[in-house]
């Protein structure tokens, strides 16, 4: 069995709900969550990311900003309620549209990059101690005042490190690709690799596998009838774009993109928000190819629509459909969001879950769980007079388990992930994204209904890289956290892992020759142990076992064994135990 970490969720006391014919599923609490805000109107509104950028374990808010503005970073308080974060070193001048949480350096903390427009890009590099530096210049990431909308993050030439897509809406400026190189340094390589897609008005971009062929493809939503662009991703960085012979170029006002397998056929399909005209559903044949399918499924909306997402919010194991509408216009009147079931057979729209007389200017919206109840709640950006929204999901009929994925060889956050679950005779897929809905981010931990069942048989994870590790019997109601590569076995009680939980930044330098320095974080006071194994899993060297206080520790490892004996070159790996809580890392040692 491979490595597992489960996590107990503490669950706070909700409101019970209804039978499934008059449920009120979602409740708006953002004011009483401490969420009053407004994005003062702008051009295209801006984007919501719903990512523990914190790594305590709570999905936090971060919310994009318009004139006279600062974007909105905010603290999930342990469920009660978020506290905004003004004090962390981030400063981003209005109008911001893209927020997006990421790992680009891979030392297990989280970063962030800004979209901005009429100015320039920002990224933040995190300094370990939730404060924040601004590297946009020494990161090779142009400063220059730009018009960008979009941007999406993914590891496109599986290097392991993740790499940034920036979309222009500009007939003057190109999108960029800027390759991470894995010392903190990005390098353009649009003309390299063929993805300008110039002279487009692009609103929305994801990074995807479309053909499962383990390589990141590009999928670009244009406004404007100018055709959405899909960029197939050739292995030796460069793309193809394949738009109109995969008639995935449809052309529209398109403006926000979902990606999930809706339909439970090992492929990921799309949902494009558009005007009243009607939304697009891309179902994939597999091969990435696509049939737009909206008008057959029931799901055009015929509303001018702009964030959308796929979730599983009742746990039955497939994917329900939400969009966010914006403008009435001589036509449409009603700019209601949607909300749409999925019964394994069809889409029904419900009316009935809470959303129906929300008359919200909405832009982005984004997925996570505030209350780790197991069930994914719904961030929404609103332009005026409207305030944010924060929908928070009271379905609890179906059992749940959680998954936290860390890569090593892939890239740290393992965007680019596909989870393949075995529950009861039954399988489905789910994906990693790091860009999504509109100008948005999903959390980055996957919520897995189980249905009736106790557990999933089994859970297959096909990391980005190219590696698949199998874990078995996960049980429900816990968060599972799967490290790529590791198999070394752990016994972890879950409660006492719950409240003893801590951060490990990660080893530095990585590789190294001939010591590295292991950075943690203790939440609390705690008996650690810090272990060093081989690649086969054997004990190399305990370096510390004792007990040590809350607050941030380094501990040197000078590349020794027990016996005090020098160690070859080679592949290592770290396990943290505070408490019952267990992280481990990959380390290289090169001589």
């Amino acid at each position: 069995m491979k490595y597992i970490v489960s996590i107990l969720i503490i669950c706070l006391s909700f409101p019970t709900t209804l039978s499934a014919q008059q449920e009120i599923v979602f409740t708006n609490r953002a004011l009483e969550l401490g969420i009053d805000f407004t994005y003062n109107n702008q051009s295209f509104g801006g984007g919501v990311s719903f990512c523990d950028w914190n790594g305590d374990g709570w999905d936090d808010l971060t919310f994009a900003s318009s004139n006279g503005q600062k974007i909105f970073v905010m603290k999930n308080n342990g469920g009660n309620g978020f506290i905004t974060q003004t004090q962390i070193g981030i400063e981003v001048a209005a109008p911001s549209k893209t927020i997006l949480w990421l790992d680009y350096d891979n030392d297990g903390d989280k970063d962030l990059f800004v979209a901005n427009t009429d100015h320039s890009n920002k990224l933040y590099r995190n300094n370990g101690n939730m404060t924040f530096t601004d590297i946009t210049g020494l990161s090779g990431i142009s400063t220059a005042s730009q018009e960008t909308i979009a941007a999406c993050a993914g590891d496109y030439n599986n290097d392991g490190f993740l790499d940034l897509y920036i979309t222009n809406r500009s007939s003057l400026i190109p999108n960029y690709l800027y390759r991470n190189n894995g010392n903190g340094t990005f390098t353009d390589v649009t003309p390299l690799a063929g993805v300008a897609d110039a002279s487009r008005l692009p609103l929305a971009a994801s990074f995807l596998d479309v053909n499962r062929d383990g390589w990141q493809d590009i999928y670009i939503a244009n406004d404007r009838m100018q055709g959405n662009t899909l960029f197939i991703n050739n292995g030796n960085g460069t793309f193809d774009d394949v738009s109109a012979n995969s008639d995935a170029g449809i052309d529209m006002d398109a403006m926000g993109i979902a990606i999930g397998d809706y339909d439970n056929d090992d492929d990921l399909d799309m949902y494009i928000s558009n005007t009243e005209v009607g939304n697009a559903l891309l179902q994939n044949d597999g091969s990435g190819n696509f049939t737009n399918i909206a008008f057959a499924e029931g799901v055009e909306v015929n509303k001018v629509c702009w964030g959308v997402n796929f979730l599983d919010y009742d746990n039955d194991m497939d994917l329900d459909l939400y969009v966010s509408v914006n403008h009435p216009s001589p036509e449409v009147v009603d700019i209601s969001n949607a909300f749409f079931e999925n019964t394994g057979s069809a889409f029904q729209l419900r009316n009935n879950v809470g959303m129906e007389l929300d008359s919200s200017f909405s832009w982005g919206n984004a997925i996570g769980d505030l209350n780790n109840d197991g069930y994914y709640d719904i961030a929404d950006i609103n332009s005026l007079p409207d305030k944010f929204a924060v929908w928070q999901n009271s379905a609890s009929e179906n059992n749940w388990l959680k998954l936290t994925l860390e890569g090593t060889v892939s890239n740290r956050d393992a965007v680019g992930s596909i989870i393949e679950v075995h529950v009861a005779g039954q399988k489905f897929i789910r994906s990693t994204h790091c860009g999504i809905s509109y100008l948005s981010q999903n959390s980055g931990t996957e919520i897995i209904g189980l249905g009736t069942a106790n557990k999933a048989d089994s859970i297959v994870v096909y990391w980005p890289l190219g590696d698949t590790d199998t874990y078995y019997d996960l049980t429900a109601g816990l968060t599972h956290h799967l490290t790529e590569g590791i198999d070394v076995p752990t016994g972890i009680d879950d409660e006492v892992a719950a409240l003893t939980s801590f951060q490990l930044h990660g080893n530095y330098p990585n590789p190294f020759n001939p010591s590295t320095t292991i950075r943690y974080e203790l939440n609390r006071s705690s008996s650690v142990t810090l272990t060093i194994y081989n690649s086969r899993g054997a004990e190399i060297r305990t370096i510390t076992s004792n007990s040590q206080l809350a607050g941030i520790n380094e501990i040197r490892w000078n590349a020794k064994s027990n016996a005090g004996n020098s160690v070859a070159s080679g592949v290592y790996y770290y396990r943290l135990q505070a408490g019952s809580a267990v992280r481990s890392g990959k380390m290289i040692l090169l001589k």
